[in-house]
């Protein structure tokens, strides 16, 4: 990103493709050589899903599937411009309390 992008906060639309699984946490092995083993199958299985969506672009759809489930994502300027009025006004609100009980010891 380039300093115009940070000053007025709009950076043309871009696409990130997001592929994530979820596993059951008694799949997941507890000893620490099988868990190594366990994660580089994952990487291996991660190195695939690269290779093939760097091939085709996009990634395969999972067993059972024909066709990959893909959905697009937008964000609402309305909805950021809330989010970030309330990430501003809980900081100083923060601050405000943070200040108020420090002047109280000091």
């Amino acid at each position: 990103m380039d300093i115009q992008t940070w000053i007025f906060g709009y950076r043309d639309p871009t696409v990130t493709h997001v592929h994530y699984r979820t596993y059951p946490i008694q799949d997941v092995p507890v000893e620490s050589e099988a868990l190594a083993d366990w994660l580089y199958q994952r990487f291996v299985e991660k190195e695939k899903l690269l290779a093939h969506f760097y091939k085709t672009g996009a990634f395969p759809p999972l067993e059972g599937q024909k066709e990959l489930v893909s959905r697009n994502m937008t964000l609402d300027n309305v909805w950021l411009f809330f989010v970030q009025t309330f990430a501003f006004a809980s900081g100083y609100m923060w601050y405000s309390i943070l200040h108020h009980i420090y002047c109280w010891f000091f």
